[in-house]
């Protein structure tokens, strides 16, 4: 019988665990479609990668979806089961709430061994096809994808162009505006096209016009049949350099502080599933009475500010702030000190109607986590 039971808990617990994974991640792949065809619209992206691009970023959103899905899905699974009664039937059956969290577990562990591998080698080859994917791209291909008949916006000049037709090689008829720290450039030309002149640099030329630079004393008219703009070309900032390393190379470089830093966020991700777990089904036990939206926004409080801690602390360690694993401790020990706190609640046993009772009510408890609540997040302001 306690074995049927058992089965039928996990059964349960399984299927809003799935359910609330797909609708999160079917909400945030379809986020991600929508910016990435944006992009495409716009001229930043070629149409065809669109597909590739959204495959590639799997992994990332697997990184956010599975623990949000995992403490949510645990909170409405709890809570279900207790509005029904069942948690009470399986209480008397000689399930304890020990051997509920055991089950609840079980996913989460699965989980988050998915997690270290999805984190540690799926997620940054991926990773590296993105960077290949967008490097591809030249600057030149970039500026094609720039629309006539409309203003463009040209971020590497600080300016703007207004094209009346196009070519194979860029623009036609064009009117632009670009500014510099000291000076501003008026023009119009009869063609527009970017190229790479070499490694470092872009350049843009405009052939055949007329530039204009106000100044304070007198303004300058030039024509002109070739004009040059040369800057040089973005470089991969450190934190998408490190996003593309596996485990072997994070291990080889793991003397320096950022790459320790990002091997501990990585492990963070599988711990804090584990350690939300261990939050939600006490949480949905003692919240029972106080509703279910008022648990789930409870529940979602704890788990954003222990979320942000742990993909949100690699900054302070860059600016020299917190070492990281000093963090990484005061973390995990300060959420697991509040499962600890809920777990004991829950075993703590009393008289029905006794005057402890009364006083350990759920709505005594409610409050009193709304302040912990409140000191928590005070504490992530505060220090973090």
């Amino acid at each position: 019988m306690p074995k049927i039971i058992s089965f039928y808990i996990f059964n349960q617990l399984l299927k809003t665990l799935l359910i609330t994974f797909f609708i999160l991640f079917g909400i945030l792949f379809f986020n991600e479609s929508i910016g990435f065809l944006e992009k495409a619209a716009n001229g930043e992206l070629y149409p065809s990668l669109v597909s590739l691009v959204l495959i590639y970023s799997i992994p990332s959103i697997l990184e956010v979806v599975i623990p949000t899905s995992i403490f949510i899905g645990t909170l409405i699974s709890i809570y279900n089961l207790k509005k029904t009664n069942e948690i009470t039937f399986a209480n008397q059956a000689g399930i304890n709430h020990s051997k509920i969290i055991y089950l609840c577990l079980i996913p989460s562990l699965v989980f988050s061994i998915f997690l270290i591998i999805n984190s540690f080698f799926i997620s940054p080859t991926s990773n590296q096809r993105l960077s290949f994917l967008s490097n591809s791209q030249s600057f030149a291909d970039n500026f094609k994808l720039m629309g006539e008949g409309k203003i463009n916006k040209i971020e590497e000049l600080n300016g703007i162009f207004y094209a009346e037709g196009a070519s194979d090689l860029g623009f036609q008829n064009i009117f632009a505006k670009i500014e510099s720290e000291d000076l501003e450039y008026i023009l119009n030309s009869s063609e527009v096209s970017a190229s790479s002149s070499d490694q470092n640099y872009n350049q843009i030329t405009f052939k055949k016009g007329e530039l204009f630079i106000p100044l304070d004393n007198n303004n300058i008219f030039l024509d002109y049949r070739n004009l040059f703009f040369l800057f040089p070309k973005k470089s991969v900032s450190s934190n998408e350099n490190i996003k593309t390393k596996n485990w072997f190379e994070l291990i080889d470089s793991a003397n320096k502080e950022i790459y320790l830093a990002e091997i501990l966020e990585r492990f963070s991700l599988s711990l804090m599933l584990i350690i939300s777990v261990l939050i939600a089904v006490p949480l949905s036990l003692r919240m029972f009475e106080n509703g279910r939206f008022l648990l789930i926004f409870s529940g979602l409080i704890i788990f954003l500010s222990y979320y942000g801690l742990v993909v949100g602390k690699k900054v302070f360690v860059e600016q020299g702030i917190f070492d990281p694993i000093q963090i990484f401790v005061i973390t995990h020990c300060l959420y697991f000190a509040l499962a600890l706190f809920l777990l004991g609640l829950d075993n703590f046993k009393i008289e029905p109607n006794s005057l402890i009772a009364t006083k350990y009510s759920n709505k005594w408890f409610a409050q009193v986590f709304f302040l912990l609540m409140l000191l928590i997040i005070f504490l992530n302001f505060l220090f973090f």
